[in-house]
């Protein structure tokens, strides 16, 4: 099990930079950088959204130049497999921003 707090606080600490307008390139890294080699954990995340509706992997994505995937059309009781691929693909975009892994 990892460091499901780590992930907590950063969520909250990059979506609140996003919120005030603050977070760009250079702040994210720089907001991610003390959590590389640690066992941070997405299980703890909290689901927050910016003022906007976007979630923690949307902000870091578009705030750190990675490619945003494209969300399936169909619902996920009509495309798991297609949602399944979103999400992995969502992930990889993070975790290359971040870095920690």
């Amino acid at each position: 099990m990892g460091w499901n707090q780590g992930y907590e606080i950063f969520e909250a600490t990059v979506i609140g930079a996003y919120d005030l307008g603050k977070l760009d390139k250079k702040l994210l890294a720089v907001l991610a950088a003390p959590y590389k080699d640690t066992d941070i954990d997405a299980g703890g995340r909290a689901g927050l959204l910016t003022k906007d509706g976007k979630d923690i992997d949307q902000v870091v994505i578009e705030v750190g130049g990675g490619v945003m995937p494209v969300k399936p059309e169909k619902s996920y009781d009509d495309d798991p497999v297609g949602w399944e691929d979103y999400h992995e693909k969502l992930c990889e975009e993070f975790y290359k921003i971040v870095q920690w892994r």
